[in-house]
């Protein structure tokens, strides 16, 4: 490899430090008060990263974690139509997406796609609420956060490493420079620093008010994202609910609002009526969720609000009946959020090397395990009694039955409910393992009658 003169190398490090070293601006700062922003030149390298957005959105779509709902996504688009302003850049197009899963999260790439979790949208209580959190990431593509981020720390890069630069200068930059570009879109995804995340919320509000949204249910959305119900298990921990610290944003928040003009709150709005009939379904889908990932206070939780909003809602009711046997052996409040941190933080170290079966068997062998297996499998059977007395047609309660039925080792009753269920949902996506459990249930009544 040809290499280039020390002195040349100086030089041109030199220009690189103070090139770097130097204030992004984005803006012109009475426009930047405003939430207004200019646009921004980018380099190659930068400009790649919009080029790899787009193939993440491909790839997301792909691998089906996408929430794909036709009527669901027009509807988020068009609240957050009314957020967006005026582009800046050719490269951004906002455009608005779910995905599917329990985590408390949401998140935007520089080129304009946002996507928010079903486990954040479901625990919103309106319209304005969602508003404040699309404003928010709104805010991160039109002031360019993704790239100011990379910008920041390939400074940091740089200044803390000059031996890097020396190196990168004479052909090894590429692999920094990659290194550094995916720095920059996992910013997108897990949180900025703090004074951009601050940035968002302050100019998110503003755009809040100008598309008729009350800005009073800002800090209510912290309110929500602070909660948690596992004690031992911290709650799922995603940009939105552990950066920066939700306290402080929910007292800046509510600041903001009440600094605001009166005549400007007049009129303002909580959204449309029909929020969380929306949201609803995607809250039976994240109960489900929170169980897989072995959650199951706070799908219990979930599960108890969705009645409390509706009690005669009887999916709610099923999904009660799922996480009290989720809970099993565990109590529904207990002790364990007194554990220190360090003992939380051990616990959870153990218990990512267990299996279900083995985290099941060891909770099972507490002395209080008993006990509260009786307790939370008779709760579920009222539960899906509760939904089948409101609505002949929630047919997983049936299932639901047939399984703590067949836990409690009373074999007819789990084959009469199992069969109730297979017969009334053929295609059920469950019916292999339905199948298996009552071919177990066949055989031991063969086997208890002597045949």
């Amino acid at each position: 490899m040809n290499k280039k003169p020390l002195s040349t190398l100086l030089l041109a490090a030199a220009f690189l430090l103070s090139n770097l070293a130097a204030p992004s601006v984005a803006a012109k700062p009475e426009h930047k008060e405003k939430g207004i922003y200019e646009s921004l030149n980018l380099s190659d390298a930068e400009f790649r990263s919009i080029e790899t957005s787009a193939e993440l959105h491909d790839q997301m779509q792909r691998r089906g974690l996408r929430h794909n709902d036709s009527d669901l996504d027009a509807w988020l688009q068009g609240i957050g139509d009314r957020l967006v302003p005026v582009p800046t850049d050719s490269y951004q197009e906002y455009r608005f997406y779910l995905i599917r899963d329990p985590s408390p999260n949401a998140f935007a790439l520089p080129d304009g796609q946002i996507y928010v979790h079903t486990g954040l949208i479901c625990r919103l209580e309106n319209e304005a609420q969602l508003a404040s959190l699309l404003s928010h990431e709104i805010i991160h593509v039109a002031g360019h956060h993704g790239v100011l981020a990379y910008r920041s720390q390939k400074r940091k890069a740089v200044l803390g490493g000059f031996l890097s630069i020396l190196g990168a200068l004479a052909g090894g930059w590429g692999e920094v420079g990659g290194y550094l570009m995916n720095y920059g879109l996992a910013t997108s995804v897990f949180g900025y620093s703090r004074d951009l995340e601050q940035e968002a919320d302050v100019k998110g509000g503003a755009l809040m008010l100008d598309a008729g949204y009350d800005i009073r249910e800002m800090p209510t959305l912290f309110e929500i994202l602070s909660e948690d119900f596992e004690g031992l298990t911290p709650r799922m921990n995603g940009k939105w609910n552990s950066h920066p610290d939700l306290a402080s944003r929910g007292q800046y928040t509510a600041a903001l609002a009440a600094d605001t003009a009166t005549e400007r709150l007049t009129g303002l709005s909580l959204g449309s009526d029909d929020f969380r009939s929306r949201v609803r379904p995607l809250a039976i889908d994240t109960v489900r969720d929170y169980i897989l990932s072995e959650y199951p206070k706070t799908a219990l939780e979930l599960a108890q609000s969705l009645i409390e909003e509706d009690a005669q809602y009887a999916e709610g009711w099923v999904a009660q009946g799922h996480s009290y046997v989720a809970l099993g052996a565990k109590s529904e409040y207990s002790i364990e959020a007194q554990l220190t941190k360090k003992e939380k933080k051990a616990q959870v170290r153990l218990r990512s090397k267990l299996t279900r079966e083995e985290l099941r068997a060891q909770a099972e062998a507490s002395p209080e395990a008993g006990a509260n297996i009786v307790r939370n499998y008779a709760e579920a059977e009222k539960s899906y009694l509760h939904a089948l007395g409101l609505d002949k047609s929630a047919v997983e309660a049936h299932a639901g039955l047939g399984e703590i039925y067949l836990r409690r080792e009373m074999y007819r009753e789990s084959a009469r409910e199992l069969v109730t269920y297979i017969r009334l949902r053929p295609d059920a996506p469950d019916k292999g393992i339905v199948m298996d459990d009552l071919r177990e249930i066949a055989q031991i009544l063969k086997t208890e009658s002597g045949e």
